[in-house]
Order: structure tokens, then C-alpha cells, then sequence
């Protein structure tokens, strides 16, 4: 087996484009490639996954996000997949939690797969771009809230929720409305968890998605 190649992220894309440029038919190393893509994600052990370090697909809106992330091969952290990654940065690299989670500017929000649907026995809550339906967990919170951000992550619903008995904090929840998908932002002024008025077609441009690869 060949040697193991050590490359920088900023190496590999020099390499990228100078081959590129010069017209060359290459394929890299199957090493090289799985180190520069891991280099740009975390992975979570609780749920087996690569995680973007970084938001992309700004400005589209929930389904438009759900399509580009499809042709990539990835797609969209539902919200028990959300809690796990929070709560692994939390344990593992606090300035990456604190960046996505802190209070202060700029605006950084980005989508959670959830789309909430009110039917006949009750209001459910479908992933997957909307592929897969359950009904919605009864020990959710359903009331708009402050709530503890650590006591959400480390005990959410099945459905990686905020449950009735979750602490109080500073964590705005918006709790799950029918037509709704959920998302989460933070900014100079608080940080909230919204599953209230983020409508599906809603898009602008500090809006993005931390994408899982599927494979």
C-alpha cells in the first residue's frame, strides 16, 4: 500500500487548478481525496455522519436547498441529527459551538430539515424533504419559550425537539406550526430555534445549510 500523503487544504487547491489549467486529466488519490473532504466537515460518532463545517447554498430557500444539496449527494440535518451535532461541539470544539451558537454578529442561520403539517389526528412532523411523516412527538413543547439551549440538546424528543420539561434559558423557541419548517439563527441580539414563520419558500442571502454527505 502506498504511503499515506499529508496535503494542506490550500495545497490541494493550487494542485486542483494548476492541473486544471493546464488542460491534465487527473484523478487523485483515493487518500487525498477522502483528507481534503474531511478536512472541511466534522464527524459527529452519535449519528455516524460527516457534517460541513461551513453553511453554503445562501439565499435559497427550503425546497431550492433540499434540490442543489440532492444533486451534490448530500442533504439536510433534521433536527435530532442538529442537537447531536451541537452537543458533540460543545464537548469537542468549543469555538466552533460558540460560532454557531454565540450571541453576537453577523446574522448566521441556517435550514433544519422539518416541515410541520397539521392533518386529521393531530400535527406532524416530515424530514427527509418531506419523504417521511410522524406525528409529532406528545411531549413536545408547544408553547413559545426561552428556553436552555444545553438542557434542549442534551434531552430533546425523539424528534430532536424541545420537550414540556426543557429548562429555562436564553434560546427563543418558536414552538412547531402547521406549514412551518424549522431553522436556527443567531445574531448580535439572541439566538433562536424557529418553527413558526420560516416559510418553505422564504430565502435570503445569510440563510444557508450545513450538508451531510449521504455516502
Amino acid at each position: 500500500m502506498a504511503p499515506m500523503l499529508n496535503i494542506s487544504e490550500k495545497d490541494f487547491e493550487r494542485a486542483s487548478k494548476l492541473l486544471e489549467f493546464a488542460n491534465v486529466d487527473y484523478t487523485l488519490p483515493k487518500e487525498v481525496a477522502e483528507q481534503a473532504n474531511e478536512s472541511n466537515s466534522f464527524y459527529v460518532p452519535s449519528i455516524k455522519l460527516h457534517v460541513a463545517r461551513e453553511r453554503t447554498l445562501q439565499g435559497k430557500n427550503w425546497y431550492e436547498t433540499h434540490e442543489e444539496l440532492a444533486k451534490q449527494g448530500s442533504r439536510m440535518l433534521p433536527p435530532l441529527e442538529f442537537t447531536r451535532l451541537l452537543k458533540y461541539l460543545g464537548e469537542n470544539d468549543s469555538d466552533f459551538y460558540r460560532d454557531i451558537t454565540e450571541v453576537k454578529s453577523p446574522w448566521r442561520a441556517e435550514w433544519i430539515d422539518a416541515f410541520f403539517e397539521k392533518r386529521q389526528n393531530g400535527l406532524y412532523v416530515l424530514t427527509g424533504n418531506k419523504t417521511k411523516a410522524e406525528k409529532l412527538d406528545e411531549d413536545t413543547l408547544m408553547d413559545d419559550k426561552r428556553i436552555s439551549l444545553e438542557s434542549w440538546i442534551e434531552n430533546p424528543t425523539k424528534q430532536g425537539l424541545p420537550r414540556k420539561d426543557t429548562k429555562k434559558g436564553d434560546l427563543y423557541f418558536w414552538h412547531p406550526r402547521n406549514g412551518a419548517v424549522a431553522g436556527f439563527s443567531a445574531s448580535g441580539g439572541r439566538v433562536d430555534f424557529v418553527c413558526l414563520n420560516w416559510s418553505p419558500s422564504y430565502g435570503v442571502s445569510d440563510l444557508g445549510v450545513r450538508a451531510v454527505k449521504t455516502a
